[in-house]
């Protein structure tokens, strides 16, 4: 059946969600990698092809050659994100690139690389701060779970600012515990202080990131 517009079909990858990676980057001006690190979903509202719910920092060498392969053929100045998923054959195949700040890096913080530091470090002309390794030594685990995760109830922009309050509440270690059960929500807030589900989500203030 005509459409009357161009269309692109996309490979389906077999598999969960879980099987989604991801290699983080900042390349500075001049082409050198500043910051780095990879990540894996946990899990997703709804379970497929839903918002991410719960995200862990890994570190998966094949996910960072890749990604380091594609951001020298790209000659990539700044941030990106590069999706991948695994195949049943444990190859993996390339999703798409997103070139924003986003998400995950709230996760990357917290394990000791802060990519949108160093890119404002960078460009107002103060001391880049030091990659730690923390992103390899040990998993993190982001939850965006409980009420303000679940649908009906604000929906992801609740969720993030659940996770903005709690990252400037308390220390990033405490994000770094294991991955319990999902009645366990690591960034659950108490169900009566949330916004009603149609009431509006306040805009973000100035100078906060807005990820995504």
């Amino acid at each position: 059946m005509a459409l009357g517009q161009d269309v692109l079909a996309q490979e389906l990858v077999p598999g969960p969600e879980t099987r989604i990676e991801s290699y983080h980057v900042y390349v500075d001006r001049s082409g050198t990698i500043a910051g780095e690190f990879t990540g894996r979903k946990i899990r997703t509202l709804p379970a497929t092809c839903g918002h991410s719910t719960a995200l862990e920092i890994s570190d998966a060498a094949d996910v960072r050659a890749e990604g380091r392969a594609l951001a020298e053929k790209l000659d990539l100045r700044g941030v990106a994100k590069f999706d991948f998923k695994r195949g049943p054959d444990g190859r993996l195949h390339l999703l798409e690139i997103n070139p924003r700040f986003n998400l995950w890096h709230h996760l990357g913080a917290a394990a000791g690389v802060n990519l949108p530091a160093m890119v404002y470090a960078d460009l107002t002309g103060l001391p880049r701060p030091r990659a730690e390794n923390g992103a390899r030594r040990r998993p993190l685990v982001l939850h965006l779970e409980g009420p303000a995760g679940r649908a009906g109830s604000g929906g992801p922009a609740v969720a993030l600012a659940a996770v903005d309050a709690r990252l400037r509440s308390q220390s990033a270690v405490g994000l770094g515990r294991p991955d319990a059960a999902p009645a366990q929500r690591a960034l659950s807030l108490p169900r009566e202080k949330h916004r009603n589900p149609g009431a509006p989500v306040p805009a973000p203030q100035a100078g906060r990131m807005k990820a995504r």
